[in-house]
């Protein structure tokens, strides 16, 4: 059907590109599972747009019936607004899905909402909030088919961080990492107190200790490997290069960085570091140690984000303890 150039597109038009799409802008379904393999999911960073919302749901379809045995969301779960009724339906939604569900804070969430668009709030209340609708019960996950998880919260020091989850399939310990973008939440913005500050501190320090507490764990009962996830591109401050020794003083994901350098030079299994942020789909090998080196068993996967609507297909091998596949499920077209 043509229109006038210019004119605004019909309901019909929109209906019948919609149709067209979900036959043709979906991926073709992933091959069957290998023996000794299992598979879970990675997405994050969307959608923003209420036009990227029939592409996100083609997404949950598509994840869902690709035999996965989780499904990640790596933070950014929204752009705008920062209220409830948004955290309120992103939970629904996921909650919807016949997967386990885990996911891990971004900044979009809580420490961008003292912007005017998101709604212009503290961003330590937003977290809160995010924290009660989202890790009410910090022992499970989320999604309709719920997993147990150990959670940091079990800690006596420090009982607020229920986000920080682990848990273990096939000779791997997973584990999530509260570590967001805008340099950590430490980004000035007027009305910025110490309070603030307090929080990027004290959260970067349970962030280590959860990552000292995984690898305990690996370690204390001979994990194949180790995959880790988190919202940052911790490699920003640092010109892209993750070189624990190249960071400044100030940079806010050093302590991070210098931590986990430390835990890969020992740990002599697979590494697989998993986050978004930045919004570029890549996998590659880009932690360095103090001479330069390249750590060649730690692989960084960031997953795609907005405008890019599509998800990423992890395969693990249990039987020769290694990241088998990594495939790319991007969802094509407009909607």
């Amino acid at each position: 059907m043509s229109r006038a150039a210019g004119s605004p597109p019909t309901m019909l038009a929109i209906a019948s590109a919609l149709t067209v799409c979900a036959a043709s802008c979906t991926p073709a379904p992933p091959d069957p599972l290998p023996p000794g393999t299992f598979a879970f999911g990675v997405y994050g960073d969307g959608p923003y747009y209420f036009w990227e919302d029939g592409r996100h749901r083609r997404l949950l379809a598509d994840a869902e019936s690709a035999g996965l045995d989780w499904l990640v969301h790596v933070g950014d779960l929204l752009w705008k607004p920062c209220s409830d009724e948004a955290f309120l339906e992103r939970r629904a939604l996921l909650d919807a899905l016949e997967l386990p569900v885990i996911y891990t804070p971004g900044d979009n969430e809580w420490t961008d909402c003292h912007q005017e668009a998101p709604g212009g709030h503290d961003p330590l209340e937003r977290l809160g909030s995010l924290r009660r609708i989202f890790f009410s019960d910090p022992e499970t996950s989320l999604g309709g088919r719920p997993i147990p998880l150990v959670s940091q919260a079990a800690s006596a020091e420090y009982t607020e961080f229920a986000e920080n989850a682990r848990w273990s399939r096939g000779g791997f310990v997973f584990a999530t990492l509260h570590v967001v973008g805008s340099g950590n939440g430490s980004t000035p913005f007027p009305g910025r107190t110490a309070s603030h500050d307090d929080e990027v501190h004290r959260r970067t320090e349970a962030a280590v200790a959860w990552l000292d507490e995984t690898f305990a764990d690996a370690e204390g009962n001979a994990a194949a490997g180790v995959v880790l996830i988190a919202h940052a591109n911790v490699s920003l401050e640092t010109g892209g290069l993750w070189d624990a020794t190249s960071g400044s003083g100030g940079d806010p994901y050093e302590p991070f960085v210098t931590a986990l350098e430390g835990h890969v030079s020992r740990f002599a299994g697979p590494i697989l570091f998993i986050h978004g942020d930045s919004h570029e789909q890549r996998v590659d090998q880009p932690l360095r140690d103090g001479n330069g080196d390249v750590h060649d068993n730690f692989t960084r996967l960031e997953t795609f984000g907005s405008p890019d609507i599509g998800w990423v297909r992890v395969v693990v091998d249990t039987v020769a303890a290694r990241f088998a596949d990594f495939e790319l499920r991007l969802m094509r077209g407009v909607f």
